[in-house]
């Protein structure tokens, strides 16, 4: 029985998992290093061009009104000047919830439309009361 040849656990060799730790590692700092290169050369580029925009404005005049700073208000963009400003939607949800309100107040509620004319608005639901009582004037069949 002695040309049975039997390994011993020590001389066993098992296979690797066949990843490169030592490489991995080295690839996540050098993407690293080249993320914070772009990311400083992105900024730098941002100031530079911000200085010479800044170099490059006009002097104001010294008797010019002070420049003014837009506030916003309800959800809009509020200027301080005399010029027109756009009308930028700033907080979509409170204009919503303000429109829905409004729309909902026109349709509970009596109201004029034209008070020289003497047309009224009626609440949605006497107003399908009343059609239901009076029903719909038809027109004639020619």
């Amino acid at each position: 029985m002695k040309d049975i040849n039997h390994l011993h656990p020590e001389d066993v060799r098992t296979e690797g998992d066949g990843i490169s730790y030592k490489g991995l590692a080295w690839s996540v700092i050098i993407l690293t290093i080249i993320t914070l290169f772009c990311y400083a050369l992105v900024v730098g580029i941002f100031k530079w061009m911000e200085s010479r925009a800044v170099a490059n404005d006009a002097t104001r005049a010294p008797l010019a009104a002070a420049p003014v700073r837009p506030t916003i208000v309800d959800g809009r963009v509020v200027g301080g000047s005399t010029a027109p400003v756009p009308s930028l939607l700033v907080n979509e949800p409170l204009n919503l919830q303000k429109f829905r309100s409004h729309e909902e107040e026109i349709l509970t509620t009596y109201g004029w439309v034209d008070q020289n004319a003497g047309t009224v608005r009626l609440p949605i639901d006497r107003a399908k009361a009343l059609l239901l009582e009076r029903g719909i004037a038809a027109r004639e069949s020619r």
